[in-house]
């Protein structure tokens, strides 16, 4: 069952008298209970994407759809705070500075049920234990933590009301690579244990292939590529997929030059070798075999 899928979205910015897509035409799904990642390039559209799915932004046209419900529609918004929530790249820009780790995870779990401080407490330890902080915590604030313990936090804030859906958005980047892993690997064991629905934006291939399930290629506004982790990572058809991954340590950073966009046809031609004639026209999507789809005229399977 897909407790989240997105229908033709698109979210356009003026930019100088341009129109920015920043999200143009994008269909992604999420099945519940899965570890879902999205990959691309820093201004590729990912954080937009995540960001118009919880209702920040205002879609140009598309729909989003959480368990069959239009969550772009007004009336609808209250869905969207109950049941999904995100956590982002730098959690020191995530909490007051002025809150302790209880005063943080106090005021997001009465923002849906009225609790006296005594009774929050016990459920805001809980909630530190299951993201394997103590009770030490609860009086710390953001500066007295480390940048893996106040992530950590910000997870356990995430989770504290019980959403179905997290959004990851770059959880990892300012953490160094051991205490990324232990995330991840926390990430993992309480979506079993909980039987949670994540999507997970990420630069980081390496990561990505450690905590998916399944995986979305996009670039410049728009998906090129996605199917199961292990079925992508093993046969990747999309030339900017392929590229992702040869590039140096699975690292997605400064790999393609500049390029005008021409949304008229595919967005990668710029940077394409194997670019047709056809390509001046919008790719259709190819279902190369169960659940993986290309968005390419000239697939060429390694």
């Amino acid at each position: 069952m897909d407790i989240l899928r997105t229908q033709n979205l698109k979210v356009y910015f003026k930019q100088q008298g341009k129109a920015i897509k920043a999200v143009d035409g994008v269909d992604v799904f999420l099945k519940e209970g899965l570890i879902v990642s999205l990959a691309g390039e820093s201004g590729c559209g990912k954080s937009t994407l995540a960001k118009t799915i919880l209702g920040f932004n205002k879609p140009y046209a598309g729909k989003v759809y959480f368990k069959g419900v239009d969550i772009t529609l007004k009336k609808n918004e209250p869905v969207i705070r109950k049941n999904i929530r995100i956590v982002f790249q730098n959690p020191y820009l995530s909490f007051d500075p002025r809150y302790t780790v209880f005063a943080a995870l106090y005021e997001a779990l009465t923002v849906f049920k009225k609790l006296s401080k005594s009774e929050g407490r016990g459920l805001v330890v809980k909630a530190l234990n299951e993201v394997e902080l103590n009770e030490d915590a609860l009086d710390r604030y953001p500066h007295e933590l480390s940048g893996g313990q106040l992530q950590r936090v910000c997870i356990a804030r995430a989770l504290i009301n019980n959403p179905s859906l997290v959004i990851l958005d770059e959880p990892t980047s300012s953490l160094d690579a051991t205490t990324a892993y232990k995330i991840i690997k926390l990430l993992k064991e309480l979506r079993d244990s909980r039987a949670m629905t994540f999507l997970f934006i990420s630069h980081n291939l390496k990561l990505l292939h450690k905590i998916s399930d399944f995986c979305f290629i996009m670039y410049y506004g728009k998906i090129v590529e996605y199917g199961p982790k292990d079925i992508l990572y093993a046969n990747p058809l999309h030339p900017y997929t392929k590229l992702l991954f040869d590039s140096a340590d699975y690292k997605i950073k400064n790999i393609l030059q500049a390029q005008e966009l021409d949304y008229y046809g595919c967005v990668f031609k710029g940077n394409c070798q194997r670019k047709t004639a056809a390509c001046d026209n919008p790719p259709s999507k190819l279902e190369a075999e169960p659940g993986h789809a290309v968005f390419c005229f000239n697939v060429d399977s390694r």
